[in-house]
């Protein structure tokens, strides 16, 4: 018992100063850095087990946060989480939505487009709803690897993708879009959770 309280002690202790941005409070900044004009960060909420990926511009506008931003602050985040030495594991990483990710967007605009599932000329799924489809397209492999790898090595796997709020337009709406413009309407932009497993 002793034991266990004085690790537990110890983990509040590593907690504090890990993470001293906020303090001890609902939310959690993890880790932040600057991105353009935006500020993103890695936030823990304590009370529900979940991480949130969150990009801010001071003017309310879209962040172009590109893979090579993302990738080392998720691991700079995951890394203290896993060196804190608390026992507690989080469920569901929220990357907010996925307009301040270009190269998400696009990639789910070009999925879609070449995918049997998805009809373009009504912007429709075929044959589910449009939040597990899209969420089908995103946990693909070819998109997450990524991820997955600086996620793994802190001891994190995802399990799967939930979405919601879905918006569909032209390849005209897809955030620094330069390829050719395809005729037809496509998923573009979503509410977005990793869901997490401790491994």
């Amino acid at each position: 018992m002793t034991i266990r309280v004085l690790h537990s002690v110890f983990g509040l202790i590593s907690i504090f100063l890990l993470f001293p941005t906020i303090g001890w409070s609902q939310e959690t900044v993890i880790a932040a850095t600057t991105v353009g004009e935006c500020e993103l960060r890695v936030e823990m909420t304590d009370q529900w087990h979940t991480l949130r990926l969150r990009a801010f511009h001071p003017r309310a506008t879209r962040c172009d946060i590109g893979r090579e931003s993302m990738l080392p602050i998720l691991d700079e985040a995951f890394s203290k989480i896993r060196s804190s030495q608390l026992e507690r594991s989080y469920a569901s990483l929220s990357l907010g939505r996925l307009i301040d990710y270009p190269w998400i967007c696009q990639y789910l605009a070009n999925a879609a487009r070449t995918d049997g599932g998805w009809d373009s000329r009504i912007g429709k799924a075929v044959a589910m709803d449009i939040n597990k489809y899209v969420s089908s397209l995103l946990f693909r492999k070819e998109l997450l690897a990524p991820i997955t790898a600086v996620l793994a090595k802190n001891g994190y796997s995802v399990t799967g993708v939930s979405v919601e709020k879905v918006l569909v337009g032209s390849f005209q709406d897809v955030p620094l879009y330069q390829g050719k413009m395809f005729r037809g309407r496509v998923p573009f932009d979503a509410q977005v959770w990793l869901r997490l497993e401790k491994d």
